[in-house]
Protein backbone atom coordinates (compact mmCIF):
# COMPACT_ATOMS: atom_id res chain seq x y z
CA UNK A 1 0.00 0.00 0.00
CA UNK A 2 2.79 2.41 0.92
CA UNK A 3 4.70 1.69 -2.29
CA UNK A 4 1.60 2.38 -4.33
CA UNK A 5 1.08 5.70 -2.55
CA UNK A 6 4.73 6.63 -3.09
CA UNK A 7 4.25 6.11 -6.83
CA UNK A 8 1.02 8.09 -7.05
CA UNK A 9 2.09 11.20 -5.11
CA UNK A 10 4.89 12.32 -7.51
CA UNK A 11 2.57 11.71 -10.45
CA UNK A 12 -0.17 13.88 -8.94
CA UNK A 13 2.30 16.63 -8.03
CA UNK A 14 3.71 16.56 -11.57
CA UNK A 15 0.27 16.83 -13.16
CA UNK A 16 -0.65 19.74 -10.91
CA UNK A 17 2.66 21.50 -11.69
CA UNK A 18 2.12 21.12 -15.44
CA UNK A 19 -1.53 22.19 -15.25
CA UNK A 20 -0.73 25.31 -13.20
CA UNK A 21 2.37 26.32 -15.14
CA UNK A 22 0.83 29.52 -16.49
CA UNK A 23 0.19 30.67 -12.91
CA UNK A 24 3.90 30.46 -12.04
CA UNK A 25 4.91 32.25 -15.22
CA UNK A 26 3.09 35.49 -14.43
CA UNK A 27 5.07 38.58 -13.46
CA UNK A 28 3.83 40.24 -10.25
CA UNK A 29 2.31 43.69 -10.56
CA UNK A 30 4.57 46.55 -9.59
CA UNK A 31 7.73 44.70 -10.57
CA UNK A 32 9.94 46.51 -13.08
CA UNK A 33 10.31 44.51 -16.27
CA UNK A 34 13.05 44.92 -18.82
CA UNK A 35 13.81 42.63 -21.70
CA UNK A 36 17.27 44.09 -22.14
CA UNK A 37 20.41 42.07 -21.41
CA UNK A 38 22.38 42.78 -18.25
CA UNK A 39 24.80 45.65 -18.67
CA UNK A 40 27.95 45.40 -16.62
CA UNK A 41 28.59 49.12 -16.33
CA UNK A 42 28.53 49.46 -12.57
CA UNK A 43 30.56 47.73 -9.91
CA UNK A 44 27.41 46.46 -8.19
CA UNK A 45 26.28 44.67 -11.36
CA UNK A 46 29.68 43.06 -11.79
CA UNK A 47 29.66 41.82 -8.19
CA UNK A 48 26.06 40.56 -8.30
CA UNK A 49 26.14 38.87 -11.71
CA UNK A 50 29.75 37.67 -11.98
CA UNK A 51 31.66 37.59 -8.71
CA UNK A 52 29.00 36.12 -6.40
CA UNK A 53 27.94 33.24 -8.68
CA UNK A 54 31.57 32.34 -9.39
CA UNK A 55 32.45 32.33 -5.68
CA UNK A 56 29.46 30.10 -4.92
CA UNK A 57 30.53 27.65 -7.64
CA UNK A 58 34.17 27.64 -6.50
CA UNK A 59 33.24 27.20 -2.83
CA UNK A 60 30.92 24.35 -3.80
CA UNK A 61 33.73 22.60 -5.65
CA UNK A 62 36.11 23.05 -2.72
CA UNK A 63 33.46 21.78 -0.31
CA UNK A 64 32.95 18.69 -2.46
CA UNK A 65 36.63 17.83 -2.75
CA UNK A 66 37.76 18.67 0.79
CA UNK A 67 34.77 17.70 2.89
CA UNK A 68 32.30 15.45 1.11
CA UNK A 69 34.68 13.29 -0.90
CA UNK A 70 37.09 12.43 1.97
CA UNK A 71 34.10 11.68 4.20
CA UNK A 72 32.82 9.18 1.63
CA UNK A 73 36.25 7.56 1.39
CA UNK A 74 36.43 7.17 5.17
CA UNK A 75 32.99 5.54 5.22
CA UNK A 76 34.02 3.12 2.47
CA UNK A 77 37.17 2.17 4.41
CA UNK A 78 35.10 1.54 7.54
CA UNK A 79 32.73 -0.68 5.56
CA UNK A 80 35.61 -2.68 4.13
CA UNK A 81 37.15 -3.13 7.57
CA UNK A 82 33.85 -4.21 9.10
CA UNK A 83 33.25 -6.82 6.36
CA UNK A 84 36.61 -8.52 7.00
Amino acid sequence: MIRRTCRIIPLVVGVIAIACQHVYAQIPTGTPRTDEPVRLNTTADIIIYLVLPLTVIILGIFWWFFYKKPKNKKEEEKRKESKT
